[in-house]
């Protein structure tokens, strides 16, 4: 096997390999592919749309990253992870990485999410500030991080990445059955806001800097990786990145089936699943809940409060300003007075 081009690369805990020629994809048997974006981030609010490719043995993922990681000391190693499991396809691994590569300081946590990430569409974001680092399903904070790894944060630029691959730690994400590919993330949308306190609407602290839609692939935007790593199952190529009727579409095949041919799920924007947060007249805490949640606020306080799961479920129906959640598993619940609704979190 003769290469033409080999560097290596640390990322996201693997040494990756990045070539222009390596035949046969590096005995790899399945191809996985990597988006990242040509433009480099101080801060900021990063959000998907996203369908997630969760199936077990899978990494279906959005991160920051920054670029020179894998160097080594004195070379600092920097990221902040979304990553859907495929042996859980119910939560979700958010992660910070500081350190040095060989000598990673790790944070992860794992979140239910309420629904499975590859049934449906559901938004996705990292608040990035000096400050703290924030995770958000469909508007809804579930992770909000101050620790000295958040300070280590502060001195790198980071790209923005997506990736979807197979990963050999069964352990982490589950045996890999070959006979589930392909399989498929969707984006319908990124959205990126650059952290300006004061300046963003309602005098948030992040303005929308630019969304893609996806009409059309951006070159001078978006980049598509062409490299594996140790403890990946799949090579990378840029062939499993494609964009078709408004969706950017990063696949998982056969070495021999690479691309896209299939059907795109259409994301319906279900009130109950996937709107954000449409409440004016009544507002709730705490958010996110343990035990108790109180309502306040109420227009007509006569109104019957609902109780609804993400899937659209009803839980409870009640004129009761507190609700009582420590019976029910945790996820994200929808709060529905009337025709404003509001998300929580347990």
């Amino acid at each position: 096997m003769k290469t033409l081009f080999k560097i290596i690369i640390f990322l996201t805990g693997f040494f990756f390999l990045s070539f222009s020629g390596y035949s046969q994809y590096d005995g790899r048997n399945y191809l996985g592919a990597e988006l990242y974006s040509g433009q480099l981030f101080r801060y900021g609010r990063f959000e998907a749309r996203m369908y997630m490719a969760a199936q077990s043995g899978t990494v279906s993922s959005m991160f920051l990253y920054h670029n020179d990681s894998y160097m080594g000391a004195p070379e600092p190693w920097r990221e902040i992870d979304i990553e859907v499991l495929g042996k859980s396809p119910s939560q979700f691994q958010s992660n910070m990485i500081t350190g040095v590569a060989g000598n990673q300081v790790t944070s992860e946590k794992h979140h239910e999410l309420g629904f499975y990430a590859n049934t449906g569409y559901h938004t996705y974001a990292i608040e990035w500030t000096p400050d703290y680092i924030a995770w958000f399903i469909d508007d809804v904070e579930v992770r909000r991080a101050t620790t000295a790894q958040v300070t280590d944060l502060r001195d790198t630029d980071l790209g923005l990445r997506f990736n979807l691959w197979i990963s050999s730690e069964t352990s982490w994400v589950g045996p890999f059955n070959p006979q589930l590919l392909p399989a498929n993330q969707f984006i319908n949308w990124i959205k990126y806001y650059e952290y300006a306190p004061g300046e963003g609407d309602n005098n948030s602290d992040f303005k929308l800097s630019w969304q893609d839609d996806f009409d059309m692939f951006n070159t001078t935007r978006w980049k598509k990786g062409n490299w594996t790593f140790d403890g990946n199952l799949a090579y990378l190529t840029p062939s499993n990145i494609n964009v078709k009727e408004g969706m950017l579409i990063i696949s998982l095949t056969e070495k021999n089936s690479s691309g896209f041919s299939g059907n795109i799920p259409a994301d319906n924007n279900s009130v109950n699943v996937t709107e954000p947060i449409r409440s004016s007249s009544f507002r709730i805490f705490p958010n996110p809940v343990k035990d108790i949640l109180y309502v306040q606020d109420i227009e007509n306080e006569q109104e019957n409060i609902q109780l609804y799961t993400i899937f659209g479920e009803l839980v409870k129906e009640t004129k009761d300003k507190k609700i009582n959640f420590s019976g029910l598993p945790n996820g994200i619940y929808v709060v529905k007075i009337a025709n404003e609704w509001t998300k929580v979190v347990k």
